[in-house]
């Protein structure tokens, strides 16, 4: 799009939501990667586990999984040091 910036492109492909991967036309590959470290650190966007999304949308990016084992036995260690009731 003619008159735009790379980095108002940029902020127009986020806005529906974090995306894996940018597809900018006409941007070289340094050129996207350094604006969007320059992004990253302006906090306007926000890249983590390959995702790449605006800072206000980094909720939308899902957690790192947590095993499930660890939290059984977690949960079970809590539930022994409960007193016993009646």
């Amino acid at each position: 799009m003619p008159g735009m910036t790379l980095e108002n492109r940029i902020l127009q492909k986020l806005g529906a939501g974090p995306v894996r991967t940018l597809d900018i036309e006409d941007a070289e590959g340094d050129e996207l990667v350094r604006t969007l470290h320059f992004m990253a650190a302006r906090r306007q966007i926000c890249m983590k586990a390959g995702w790449v999304s605006l800072y206000w949308h980094r909720y939308m990016i899902a957690p790192v999984p947590v095993p499930v084992a660890w939290r059984r036995e977690g949960r079970a260690h809590e539930d022994a040091a409960l007193p016993a009731l009646g």
